[in-house]
């Protein structure tokens, strides 16, 4: 079992990673938003493989775990294969990026298997730093945080959205509003690991997706663990494909 003062340090690690490769790659010019990859539901920009590409080397500079990103996949670490992995998406809600919309983020989780140990997501449009270690607390900006208390889905604020390979036949539609008319209100940002941010500091109640891949929920489902929530994610498509759900402890 890690110490706590080893976990710390990798949620430092983790939080000057984001921090730095976001004071580096945005403050430059538009060139950041250029679109390297129109797909059909989803883009790819040029601060994607910019942020990525200085997260990764500061994460490989101070530790030895394997990572798994976005853009580059599994990168094989000093470590034993046994130990945590860290799993990264530079950039969560590229196309709101790319619009000006600001709602994207920096994700980063360190995961042992398939359980998150911390998780570091960072709103550089707001400066807003969230950040827990699982067990031992979550944080925005170093001030304390914990999951709202409703208890009532319909008094709820439920965080959703629509992965690029969504079936948007006339069933999945169907069933996508049978499963958020009970709450309150539902919001899509266009950003899941935004969406669980939110959830850990109580901002929003709920969090559902389907189909979702681990590194957008990663850094912000050990968020909401940390923060007092509940967390429940099932493999999907492929082992790096989730259905996910998280909230406060009274609504999964």
């Amino acid at each position: 079992m890690m110490q706590r003062a080893d976990l710390e340090s990798l949620l430092s690690l983790a939080q000057d990673a984001a921090r730095n490769a976001a004071r580096d790659i945005l403050k430059t010019t538009e060139d950041t938003k250029a679109v390297t990859l129109d797909m059909d539901r989803d883009v790819k920009v040029e601060a994607d493989k910019k942020l990525e590409d200085s997260i990764i080397e500061r994460l490989k500079l101070k530790s030895g775990y394997s990572i798994i990103s976005e853009e580059k996949g599994f990168l094989q670490g000093t470590s034993q294969e046994k130990d945590p992995r860290w799993i990264v998406d530079p950039l969560d809600g590229s196309l709101n990026f790319s619009r000006g919309i600001p709602l994207s983020c920096i994700s980063i989780g360190l995961w042992k298997g398939m359980e998150p140990i911390l998780g570091v997501v960072y709103d550089f449009n707001r400066g807003e730093a969230f950040s827990g270690i699982v067990g031992a607390g979550a944080w925005l900006n170093g001030e304390p945080i914990g999951v709202s208390m409703v208890v009532d889905k319909h008094k709820a604020v439920l965080c959703t959205g629509f992965p690029a390979g969504t079936d948007f036949s006339k069933d999945s539609v169907l069933k996508a509003i049978e499963d958020i008319r009970t709450f309150k209100k539902v919001r899509l940002l266009g950003s899941a690991a935004l969406s669980l941010a939110y959830v850990s500091c109580g901002r929003a109640d709920f969090y559902h997706e389907n189909d979702i891949k681990i590194w957008d929920a990663a850094g912000g489902l050990a968020l909401v663990k940390a923060a007092g929530g509940a967390i429940e994610f099932t493999p999907s498509r492929d082992e790096l494909t989730l259905n996910v759900s998280a909230s406060n402890p009274f609504l999964i």
